[in-house]
């Protein structure tokens, strides 16, 4: 007969809780409750929570607890995707913060991708991006600067980067591939999607060219919550 361990008890309580009773981002049970159900430690009790932290059940919020996990939405990454369409096929509401904007120097790895010279000016921005008021992912651009004249400052008026690029300034953006990594969350990551446990962090980089000139518009590093984002990845039909 195998045995069951404590923290299983808690494990299995919740995930039927989450089947049959909670809904989306409905707080689960408290620590001290559990505790107190199943006569067992706190430290017990968080190795349940942990489990389910790590299958993408449930996530944290500092200081308020845990919540149930939306459904995961399907995030496709083509040549021409863009995040609120994606979003808006998923029924959701997508939304937009801009944390930082600045102007840098291109390093070497930079200059590379970009295919301008070292030390050239490119304009950084990082925003944060929202799921119905919850954040989905954090996005580090390096834009290459030489041929978006005005690009530093039409950009904070902007809720769409390729409408930015397509409208203004006549381009056609096209992603020219994606590398995919899984990242261990960092305070940065926890600190900006307001979580406490180490979730997997999903990256995906990405250059994006003008189709017409072939110039190379920007490098974008987009660093999704691995808890709410199932990422597809499709090169070969997603021109269309």
């Amino acid at each position: 007969m195998t045995k069951i361990f404590d923290y299983e008890l808690v494990y299995k309580y919740i995930a039927e809780l989450i089947n049959n009773e909670l809904n989306e981002h409905d707080k689960i049970p408290s620590e001290n409750m559990l505790c107190d159900k199943f006569n067992i430690t706190r430290a017990t009790v968080r190795q349940g929570i942990n489990k389910l932290k790590n299958e993408g059940l449930i996530y944290s919020k500092k200081g308020s607890g845990n919540f149930v996990s939306p459904e995961k939405i399907t995030y496709k990454i083509s040549p021409k995707t863009t995040f609120t369409e994606e979003i808006e096929k998923a029924g959701k509401t997508p939304s937009l913060k801009t944390l930082d904007i600045q102007i840098k120097k291109a390093d070497k790895y930079i200059a590379q991708i970009l295919d301008i010279d070292l030390g050239e000016e490119v304009l950084y921005l990082k925003n944060l991006r929202f799921v119905d008021g919850t954040p989905f992912l954090f996005a580090e651009y390096y834009i290459n600067k030489t041929f978006l004249e005005g690009i530093e400052d039409r950009i904070k008026e902007t809720k769409s980067i390729s409408k930015l690029y397509k409208e203004v300034y006549q381009l056609q953006p096209y992603r020219e591939g994606s590398e995919i990594d899984i990242l261990a969350s960092n305070d940065e990551a926890k600190t900006i999607f307001d979580i406490q446990h180490d979730l997997p962090i999903i990256k995906i980089s990405t250059k994006t060219i003008d189709e017409k000139t072939k110039k190379t518009i920007d490098y974008c590093c987009s660093n999704f919550r691995s808890d709410m984002a199932k990422i597809v990845v499709d090169y070969k039909g997603g021109n269309k």
